[in-house]
């Protein structure tokens, strides 16, 4: 299976950390945010990533190379200075995914989630199936499950980390992921009560750094 990671947002709300770093190149410990996933990826399986890059992009392209130091192939997407959104990012470069179903991951999460665990989840046709988190006390929730059918409501906080089948990006032009979840009944999701954190300010980076 081949995934992507999420790398292009400008991390504005990580500044002024993110003024001439961006945020998949922050360190917890000694690994870089994209760092991290690239060898949780390996380790899963995944022999293939395609990384979107944008604001100090450069900086993520000069860093991965072309994978070979991580022992996986990696391709980079370059969507410019400007975010196009995480469903057109996705739609830009569906082809590389050769109509197979595959993951994608936020560079900016911290978890010890087994990717290998969602080769086998996309099952009876459906779209997508992503991963839950209970609600984090700075996260009001995104959805709520009906026999681990995905539907409107608050529940549980969306991981970041999701299987999908191309196809979902053809039936809708929506710029974002999240409209398109929102939208589509025919996908599946799951709760996960391992380790996990968004890491979308610098006190949240700061208090994973001092919890790990």
């Amino acid at each position: 299976m081949k995934a992507m990671i999420l790398a292009s947002g400008r991390g504005e709300r990580m500044m002024p950390i993110t003024k001439d770093l961006p945020k998949p190149m922050l360190k917890v410990g000694n690994v870089t945010l994209i760092e991290d996933k690239i060898i949780r990826l390996a380790e899963s399986g995944v022999t293939e990533i395609i990384i979107n890059v944008g604001y100090l992009g450069y900086q993520i392209k000069d860093f991965v190379g072309d994978g070979s130091k991580f022992g996986i192939e990696i391709t980079l997407s370059d969507e410019g200075d400007m975010p196009i959104g995480t469903a057109n990012g996705i739609r830009k470069i569906l082809e590389y995914f050769d109509d197979e179903n595959f993951i994608v991951v936020n560079s900016d999460i911290w978890t010890n989630y087994l990717y290998i665990d969602l080769n086998d989840k996309l099952i009876n046709n459906n779209y997508a199936h992503i991963i839950l988190v209970n609600n984090p006390n700075y996260h009001n929730g995104d959805f709520s499950l009906n026999q681990n059918y995905l539907i409107q409501g608050n529940d549980f906080t969306f991981s970041g980390i999701g299987v999908y089948n191309p196809k979902l990006f053809k039936k809708y032009n929506d710029k974002e992921l999240g409209d398109i979840l929102r939208k589509e009944e025919k996908i599946t999701g799951e709760i996960y009560n391992g380790l996990w954190s968004d890491i979308g300010t610098p006190g949240r980076l700061d208090e994973l750094r001092k919890k790990l």
